[in-house]
């Protein structure tokens, strides 16, 4: 019996060299996912390589059998954990996601524990051309579907006037977004603040949150361009729509190219559809000027004119 002990210790120190020449497989734990959208996220987790030259990628899909993965990363051969990352997308919007992060090396293969995710509902967020618009001139209000069925979806927009206190309602025809997912909405003149949503026909449908077009207030100034230094120099115009008794600013551009108000005056009845102001300044120096009308905010917001250049001389 003694003969066989030798080669007993022996076979057992070849199994253990052996062991420790395929040394310990990577370490992989997968995080949580970020930047979860409508059609897409960002994968997380950490790999250790435990001393052998590892690869890592992520498998994903809609159940833990995956079908889907992203592109290996190699994270060298180190001994101390990485951070790892991966941005997916293509998805599908309102629908769980499986993931878990993978490691390989050539002491073997190590798979991480199945985390989940659901991406984000279609969205949109609308745009106003001009912001603000300005009462009475056109604007366009735009957006991007962004979601699966963004495409020729039909996209129907809802508002509601200010105070805000009526329901939703359509307001225009509805348009079919392109491609890509972008609509426009054209309108011939902005009659005041209003708030607006859509609602889109894509995968799922969805209505939007709520955005406010917050219409500025038209006002025109009339003045001369040329003035002798230390005469009095009319400032004038006109406020969409009537805001009796309002204030009106009258600005001079400083040399750092900020408007600071220099005069006041008070809007006086016009019409039924406007105000007028006018205001005399006596000027000493060529500088640019603007006048401002001080809204109270409600149906209108404040509005600013153009802006003036007027040469003093003399």
């Amino acid at each position: 019996m003694r003969r066989f002990v030798p080669a007993l210790l022996l076979s057992f120190a070849a199994l253990a060299s052996t062991a420790n020449a395929a040394g310990t497989p990577p370490d992989a734990v997968t995080a949580a996912a970020t930047n979860i959208g409508p059609l897409g996220a960002q994968l997380n987790g950490t790999a250790n390589a435990n001393g052998h030259a590892t690869n890592v990628r992520f498998q994903y899909g809609t159940t833990t059998k995956y079908g889907k993965s992203t592109p290996a990363q190699a994270i060298g051969q180190g001994t101390t954990p990485v951070p790892i990352a991966a941005a997916i997308g293509k998805l599908k919007s309102s629908t769980r996601y499986h993931f878990r992060l993978v490691g390989t090396s050539s002491a073997g293969t190590t798979r991480g524990p199945d985390k989940s995710f659901v991406t984000a509902k279609p969205t949109t967020t609308l745009a106003f051309t001009p912001n603000p618009p300005t009462f009475s001139r056109p604007f366009t209000i735009s957006g991007q579907l962004v979601g699966t069925g963004a495409g020729g979806a039909t996209v129907t927009l809802l508002g509601r006037p200010f105070p805000f206190t009526a329901a939703f309602a359509r307001v225009t025809n509805p348009v079919i977004s392109n491609a890509d997912g972008t609509y426009s909405f054209a309108f011939t003149a902005a009659q005041g603040t209003m708030q607006f949503q859509v609602k889109a026909t894509t995968d799922p449908a969805f209505t939007s949150p709520i955005t406010t077009a917050n219409v500025a207030s038209l006002i025109s100034l009339h003045v001369h361009t040329r003035v002798h230094k230390g005469h009095l120099l009319r400032f004038s115009g006109s406020v969409l729509p009537a805001q009796d008794g309002l204030i009106v600013k009258i600005q001079k551009r400083d040399r750092a190219g900020v408007f600071r108000t220099v005069a006041h005056t008070t809007l006086s009845h016009d019409s039924a559809a406007k105000s007028s102001y006018s205001r005399r300044l006596r000027l000493k120096r060529t500088g640019t000027y603007q006048t401002v009308v001080v809204s109270n905010g409600g149906a209108v917001s404040p509005g600013v004119s153009n802006a003036v250049s007027i040469r003093v001389s003399g």
